[in-house]
Parts: C-alpha cells; sequence; structure tokens
C-alpha cells in the first residue's frame, strides 16, 4: 500500500509551511529521523527569518508584489485574481526569454506548475514588511477596488495641495516600480534601486540578525558566488559580528556539529543490520566508520555543547513558538555530554548505551515506521545507503544565493 497524507491549507502561510516540510524528504541536511528538525528550523528562523528552503532567487520578492500590481488594473476582484495566476505563468517564459536558467519556478512544469511563486515566497513577503500582516491577494484586490471609488466619489479640485486620503493597499509603498515590459523579458538581475529596497528592508524587519548584518556588511573575501563561505560558522562571516550573535552563530554551528554525530551513528546501525556494499566495493559499514573517524576528530577540537548552551537553545525554540519535549531534552543532553568525554571514536559509537538510545529515539519519533524495529525488515531494505547524513547548513544554501543576487547589484551599481 502507497503510504500518503493530507492537510486543510487554512491559510497561504500554513500551506508553505506544508509544502516546505514535503520538500525536506529530499534533502538530506533536513531528513529527521531523530527529531532534531524543530530546533534545526528554530536555529534557521532565529538567524535567517522570513527564509525558506523553498526560495530560489531574491527577485522573487519583488516579482510577486509587482504582479499583484499588474494585475489589479482589471475591472473586478474576480478578473485580478485570475489575471495574477496567468501572470505568474507568464513570468516563466519572461524569465526563459531572459536566458535565466538557475531558480526559475515552472522552467520545466510550465503552466503544469502547481506551486506558484507567490505561494512560496508568501511567508517571506509578510516577515520582510513587503506585505502588512495578515495580507492577501483577495484583500489587496479589494483595497484596490475600494480606492478607485473613493478616487470617483472625491471631489474635484484645482488645488494641487488638496490630496484625496485613500485606503490603503496593504503592499508597502516603498516598493520600487517594476522594470517595463517584465513580462516580456525579466532577468534575476537586481537594480541598483531593489537591491537597496531590500537591503533597508531586510535590516528594517529582522534588526539583529544574521540576516540583516549580512545584507549590510559583506565579507571582504566575499568577491563572487565562487568565494561566498560554505556555512554559517565561516570565520569570513563571523568576523564583525556583535558579541551576542556571534554566540548564537557559535552555538547554531556546534549543534550541527553535534547532530550529525548522531545520525552518523543511526546510519552505521542501519549499515550494520543491512550490510549493504558502498558503490566502490567497501561495506558501508566501514564507510561509516572512516566519517565517524573525522566526525570525532572535528567534534574534539571545538568547544562541547555544554548544558548552559543547550539550555539557551530550548530557549530559542520557546521563543520561535516551537517546543522541546522532556525526551528530546534528554536524548540530545546524554549524546551530547558522551561526545564531550569520550576517549575514542570507538568507544563513543561502540557504546551498547547510546546506540539503545538511538534505536529507541527513532522508534519514539518514527513509531511502526521505525527502521530499526523489530520485524520491520521492509523499511529497513529501503534504507538507500543515507538518511539524513548532511550537516545542517540552516538554510544557508538557499540564503547564500540571495545574498549573492544583493552583493552582485551592489557590485555593478
Amino acid at each position: 500500500m502507497t503510504s500518503s497524507f493530507g492537510w486543510l491549507a487554512l491559510d497561504p502561510e500554513q500551506r508553505r509551511r506544508m509544502m516546505e516540510a514535503v520538500d525536506q524528504f529530499r534533502d538530506e541536511t533536513t531528513i529527521d529521523d531523530l527529531g532534531f528538525g524543530g530546533i534545526r528550523d528554530a536555529f534557521s528562523d532565529t538567524l535567517f527569518p522570513g527564509t525558506s528552503t523553498l526560495h530560489t532567487r531574491l527577485r522573487y520578492v519583488l516579482f510577486v508584489p509587482w504582479l499583484l500590481q499588474e494585475a489589479s488594473h482589471r475591472d473586478t476582484v474576480v478578473r485580478m485574481q485570475s489575471t495574477f495566476r496567468e501572470y505568474e505563468y507568464q513570468l516563466i517564459d519572461a524569465l526563459k526569454r531572459g536566458r535565466e536558467a538557475e531558480g526559475v519556478f515552472g522552467r520545466d512544469a510550465g503552466r503544469a506548475l502547481r506551486r506558484l511563486p507567490s505561494e512560496v515566497y508568501w511567508g517571506m513577503l509578510a516577515r520582510w514588511g513587503v506585505f502588512e500582516p495578515g495580507f492577501t491577494a483577495r484583500s489587496y484586490f479589494e483595497r484596490e477596488q475600494l480606492r478607485r471609488e473613493e478616487l470617483r466619489a472625491a471631489p474635484s479640485a484645482d488645488d494641487p495641495d488638496v490630496h484625496v486620503h485613500l485606503t490603503p493597499t496593504g503592499l508597502d509603498p516603498r516598493l520600487p516600480d517594476p522594470p517595463g515590459k517584465l513580462l516580456k523579458n525579466a532577468t534575476f538581475s537586481l537594480r541598483p534601486e531593489d537591491a537597496q529596497y531590500l537591503r533597508e528592508a531586510i535590516t528594517r524587519t529582522t534588526a539583529g540578525t544574521l540576516l540583516a548584518h549580512l545584507a549590510a556588511h559583506r565579507p571582504e573575501n566575499w568577491t563572487d558566488a565562487s568565494t561566498a563561505p560554505a556555512g554559517v560558522g565561516d570565520p569570513a562571516i563571523r568576523q564583525g559580528l556583535s558579541p551576542e550573535l556571534d554566540v548564537l552563530v557559535d552555538r547554531a554551528d556546534r549543534f550541527a556539529l553535534t547532530a550529525e554525530g548522531a545520525n552518523l551513528l543511526y546510519n552505521l546501525l542501519l549499515a550494520e543490520a543491512t550490510g549493504k556494499h558502498h558503490h566502490q566495493g567497501t561495506t558501508l559499514t566501514e564507510v561509516y566508520r572512516d566519517r565517524m573517524d573525522a566526525w570525532f576528530e572535528e567534534a574534539q577540537s571545538v568547544e562541547p555543547l555544554h548544558a548552559q548552551d543547550r539550555e539557551a537553545i530550548w530557549l530559542m525554540v520557546t521563543a520561535r513558538g516551537r517546543r522541546v519535549s522532556r525526551t528530546t531534552r534528554d536524548f540530545i543532553g546524554t549524546w551530547a555530554d558522551a561526545v564531550a568525554t569520550a576517549p575514542s571514536a570507538a568507544d563513543l559509537f561502540g557504546s551498547a548505551d547510546l546506540r539503545q538510545r538511538v534505536v529507541d529515539r527513532e522508534r519514539e519519533k518514527k513509531g511502526t515506521r521505525a527502521r530499526l524495529a523489530p520485524g520491520n525488515q521492509r523499511a529497513l531494505d529501503a534504507w538507500t545507503g543515507a538518511s539524513g547524513t548532511g550537516r545542517f547548513d540552516y538554510r544557508w544554501r538557499n540564503v547564500r544565493r540571495h545574498l549573492q543576487d544583493l552583493y552582485d547589484a551592489e557590485g555593478g551599481a
């Protein structure tokens, strides 16, 4: 039987989160067999507010409101809505004509595309203040229609100092004007005014975050995409951070390293249980033991994830509106303390107690779907050789692309 799941799409933000969760199953850094995902996402939201693993290019933050404005020229709300959807499809072809290859929503699917950019970027637009809270496309079109009625009802006046007070549209009035012939030929390249607006929006609405810092301070050695830092813990990023932000980044980096070790142990147990081989002929058990040796050496070179670090993490997660269960706290605490005190990788990954804790943890999070559950041979056989082995990057790959778009515009200004 093929498994499936469903949900009620109550609003665009809930749907965005649900679709992001679906896409995470395709990313080795987001697969969550041991239940670290809530903490990972809390770090991501704290470091890079409004971002998502679904986001591709920064200029969609402007494309969406520009298309809303263009569609609002229709005579009824219903026609505005249908035109807006049509324009999103037309944008695909416009970007193709602009010779864009990377990050185009629907480049291959075309009109079969189900998740349009507005749906994917809605949360970012709201978080960065491009839309007012509670904004919907329909509410914008209704307000545009109301504004027309207010203009028609306003008394005519020859005095240029007489202003008609109109209902706000819900869009940020500072939004730059769209380029001419947007739907004829479009690119992801930001104009100087686009970059200035986005930089100001980010720094205004996400002040104190790593995203705001990087939007305003380009690392000196980040000259182009080839020299972009590999992760949030890169020294080039941490240089110049405030003490509070540096502590947060350091803690996020150490949590990612700590969690990676637990996921490596989980995959070692799967390798041992299946006896599968690597494509180069060695067993996957050997592969994971080698990876664990390298990981352990790195883990011993940094400060452990102390109890006070963990308490700060629980507070951060709670502040983001998420919950950390007691079993999650206990599992992470036991694992982190073991990493800090283990004399060798063999002692750590060979510990019968830690191995059983990983088995129990998977069963707690996945129930009957747990690969290591007794009698669940089908799930075990379906293991492809790696599950959640990538180190958490906190959406850095997406954010790095956004920042590169921003920096490229500044460089050409």
